[in-house]
């Protein structure tokens, strides 16, 4: 593994992929196996630092996303969790497919939001659900037995689970240095602009020629991307293009957690709420593979003036465990007053923001801009990877593998169509030349 402060200059590279979280290493590994040369560039000191290592760590059914709205989101969660499962078999990283109940907690709920969750997740092909009552989750004898939950109903899901991010993040670092991908540590990307076939990127304020760049920074995407595209448009007067080379902005909602003490582990597989209409799945509990409970995220938005994350102060406020403790007590009424303690936050990438009027839809999908979107060639950047990012991140990998090839495929074929017809054109001349001697 190369860690270096700065990346070599003056260098020519195939493929540079910005961002070592949980999608840059599933990209890098997936792009080096099939022959990139694949160079991956992180700010951070170490991989996974920011977004994917402040989550959940479930491995989501692709219960939520309504295929009409977010396309990206239900195919990629659906397909995602298959290879990661397999993926946790192949290559022995920590994971338990646990199960999960989504409950709820009056009669509307039952009768109206239960059924809508099944009908989604059919229509994404997750045919596993079963809608359980009450009594089944009291009996004892039932496969869904959670005797401390109280619910008026509740949807079960038997393929959710829970993994070791961390693990599945070096394993896929290992694999893709075994397959010739180098990991740089420690450097910025300042910024870049287009030229040509190429996007030439500053990297700690030297210049790198590449043939394809994929922005994966998460928080950071939308910042590195506009730079670059940005430079671009200085250098063209045409303004149609400029016009082509916006890309959605990105807003941020906190996400706060809160860890279980003093009290007996209450669960025995994940219990969530209904989806939280303003963004979120709601306070949700989480065992991790030791046993322990955790609960969380809440949804707290952002100030929509608020451009860097680093601005964000990433403290958990103690004081939120009040509406904490009033959401668990709805599927949890047994929850001991002062048994929460303040864990850690994480920051949800958004391209839409509740101060909006008039919110697309679309935008609360996956958005992966291509240079059909922007005009830069070899230009991809992924934008708004929130939940279910963890559970997409290898078929999404293996969406941008299919496209960036298939790019290479068509600029390799109309270059060689180029090369013969100048061959063409230089015998023809030949040829001309020599009847008029």
């Amino acid at each position: 593994m190369l860690r270096i402060t700065k990346p070599l200059c003056q260098h020519h590279i195939q493929t540079a992929i910005i961002g070592a979280g949980v999608i840059g290493l599933a990209v890098s590994r997936a792009l080096s196996k099939k022959g990139h040369e694949v160079l991956l560039l992180e700010q951070a000191t170490s991989i996974g630092s920011e977004t994917s290592s402040r989550n959940s760590e479930v491995i989501h059914a692709g219960i939520y996303y309504d295929r009409n709205i977010m396309p990206y989101k239900s195919k990629f969660c659906v397909e995602g969790k298959q290879l990661l499962y397999q993926y946790c078999i192949e290559r022995d990283v920590p994971f338990k497919q646990c199960g999960k109940l989504l409950v709820a907690t009056d009669a509307d709920q039952r009768d109206s939001g239960l059924p809508k969750l099944v009908e989604y997740a059919k229509g994404n092909g997750v045919h596993d659900l079963k809608i359980v009552s009450m009594e089944d989750i009291k009996d004892p004898y039932s496969d869904v037995y959670e005797p401390n939950v109280k619910c008026t109903g509740a949807v079960y899901s038997p393929s959710t689970g829970i993994i070791d991010s961390h693990s599945f993040m070096q394993s896929m670092l290992a694999e893709a240095e075994e397959h010739g991908a180098t990991l740089v540590l420690n450097c910025r990307v300042e910024g870049g602009r287009s030229a040509g076939p190429n996007v030439i990127l500053t990297v700690d304020g030297e210049e790198m020629v590449c043939d394809n760049v994929i922005v994966c920074a998460g928080l950071h995407s939308h910042k590195i991307a506009s730079d670059i595209l940005s430079q671009s448009n200085q250098q063209s007067s045409v303004s149609k293009q400029n016009e082509a080379r916006k890309i959605p902005r990105q807003f941020y909602a906190k996400g706060s957690y809160f860890t279980l003490q003093n009290q007996k582990q209450p669960f025995s597989r994940l219990v969530y709420p209904l989806p939280d209409p303003r963004g979120g799945l709601g306070v949700h509990a989480t065992i991790d593979l030791s046993g322990s409970t955790k609960f969380g995220p809440d949804v707290e938005w952002i100030d929509d003036a608020v451009i860097n994350p680093y601005d964000i102060d990433m403290n958990v406020d103690p004081n939120r465990a009040k509406s904490f403790y009033a959401a668990i007590r709805k599927y949890w009424p047994d929850l001991n007053d002062d048994n929460l303690v303040a864990d850690y936050s994480g920051i949800r990438p958004k391209l839409w923001h509740p101060s909006q009027t008039n919110i697309d839809n679309a935008l609360k999908d996956f958005f992966i801009a291509t240079p059909n979107h922007h005009g830069v060639q070899g230009l991809h950047v992924l934008l708004g990877i929130e939940s279910p990012g963890l559970t997409s991140s290898l078929a999404l990998s293996i969406y941008l593998n299919n496209n960036i090839n298939l790019s290479l495929f068509f600029c390799l074929h109309f270059s060689l169509l180029y090369h013969n017809f100048v061959i063409q054109l230089q015998q023809q001349y030949k040829l001309y030349l020599s009847l008029c001697m």
